[in-house]
């Protein structure tokens, strides 16, 4: 990355692409890029985008059952945050070593052991009796939520068409961020009528899903290639509804292959060839993490507890917000392949600091003002959470890409497990509400500059000549 935004990730051609799979992984690139097949472009992205809301709704639950346990088991602000962050805690470590074992093990095998652990944990945390257990329950179903979103989207990126990759991965993601405004809504339904634990239950529903996987989805054909798995990235083709690359040197259809021993060691995310891109990446994944996850996981307690609502008004206003959170990726997808990642992110970042500015100086009075401005920096922060995971994913090459999505999600995580402790400690100290969003305006001012100054752009570069 160079200072400017301007300058793409490093993209060789001919001998010096990246890959131990040489011409062959070239060859598989492109045969992904021309299939026009349904399994690829229509049943991957919908099938773990579906299992991959209840991800999103196993992530966010906890911040609409809060109200109703805080009251219930009698938890104060601090205790809230720290049940908060069991959860996400979990999820930092398990972006970070699920992501290594996608690298060594593959991202399917990883991806669907992961769904399975979430799901039998969603059940675990709907019949615990008190505030240990679920603390325990939370931390562990963490490990999984954490570990298949990274590994889901590295599968996604790497089976997504270069022409239209951002709109592609859009579909994916606004099925898996659809789960935080299907979570608000059935909260504001459920928990006044049945109660919280319901709400944990119903995040065990991708176990119905995981035998489709299986069935219609191969092992990502990219990183097959890149360990020189021939036949089995061939299979994995056909299954998409391809046809098999012939490795014929003398014909010229594939010159080389060159398997790969071992993937690639986590520190080299941190050689200089991709130090300035990762430490620029784990900043923006940091403090746009720690706003999105911010808003998210307090605003339902916040409206109650500062704002005097009740519990289902406050489920009412957090839905109505969160569904605004979701519908910014279908406009995200309708210019993100055209005007590109950076423009976007930029404009969002300033955006949502504008509006959190706004609260923190009071120039919002009355409810329905207040409401209005979070409802907008929800809007612009979720844009620019969008445009991260595409992003990072076409900054890296295959060797490490599961490992860079894996780290700097686990710098999402790490953000989102800070938030609860150090916004319930604020809470807990001062009072006031108004320095929560002075540090919420402030980090989205520190992203606009960030990609201002030192992000470039990388729509529609190719995954298989990142260097």
């Amino acid at each position: 990355m160079t200072t400017g935004g301007r300058s793409p990730p490093h993209t060789p051609s001919g001998s010096e692409a990246e890959g131990p799979s040489g011409d062959f992984g070239l060859a598989v690139g492109s045969a992904i890029d021309g299939l026009r097949s349904a399994r690829l472009r229509v049943h991957a992205p919908l099938l773990l985008g579906f299992i991959m809301l209840f991800d999103s709704w196993d992530s966010v639950v906890i911040a609409y059952v809060l109200p109703s346990l805080m009251k219930e088991w009698g938890i104060g602000p601090a205790a809230a945050g720290l049940l908060m962050s069991s959860g996400y805690a979990g999820q930092f470590i398990g972006a970070i070593l699920l992501g290594r074992l996608a690298e060594r093990f593959g991202r399917m095998p990883v991806f669907k052991a992961a769904v399975l652990v979430m799901s039998v944990f969603a059940l675990v945390s709907s019949v615990c009796p008190g505030y240990n257990s679920l603390l325990i329950s939370r931390f562990i179903q963490g490990i999984a939520i954490g570990g298949a979103l990274p590994v889901s989207i590295t599968y996604i990126n790497e089976l997504a068409p270069k022409a239209i990759r951002g709109r592609y991965f859009a579909a994916f993601q606004f099925i898996t961020i659809s789960g935080y405004a299907v979570t608000a809504a059935a909260s504001a339904a459920i928990i006044p009528a049945f109660g919280w634990r319901p709400m944990f239950a119903l995040g065990a529903l991708p176990l119905l899903l995981i035998p489709f996987v299986g069935l219609l989805l191969p092992e990502s054909p990219r990183w097959l290639a890149s360990r020189g798995r021939i036949a089995q990235t061939n299979k994995a083709l056909v299954k998409l509804g391809g046809q098999a690359i012939t490795v014929n040197a003398a014909a010229g259809t594939v010159q080389t292959v060159s398997p790969s021993a071992k993937p690639s060691p986590f520190g080299e995310l941190f050689q200089p060839i991709f130090v300035r891109r990762t430490v620029t990446l784990s900043l923006l994944w940091f403090v746009t993490s720690y706003v999105s996850f911010g808003i998210i996981t307090w605003i339902p307690s916040i409206y109650v507890t500062k704002f005097h609502m009740e519990i289902g008004e406050s489920l009412r206003y957090s839905a109505v917000g969160t569904l605004i959170f979701v519908m910014v990726i279908p406009a995200v997808a309708l210019i993100i392949d055209r005007v590109g990642r950076r423009q976007i992110a930029i404009t969002g970042s300033l955006m949502s600091a504008l509006a959190f500015a706004a609260l923190a100086s009071q120039i919002a009075p009355g409810i329905g003002a207040i409401v209005a401005m979070v409802m907008i920096g929800q809007f612009f922060t979720a844009g620019v959470s969008v445009i991260l995971w595409p992003y990072t994913a076409e900054n890296y090459p295959t060797s490490v890409r599961a490992t860079a999505m894996g780290w700097a999600s686990s710098l999402g995580r790490a953000a989102a497990l800070l938030t609860p402790l150090a916004v319930g400690g604020l809470l807990a100290l001062t009072g006031s509400i108004h320095i929560v969003f002075v540090i919420f305006a402030v980090l989205a001012l520190i992203a606009t500059l960030i990609w201002w100054l030192v992000a470039p752009e990388t729509a529609k570069i190719d995954l298989d000549m990142v260097h």
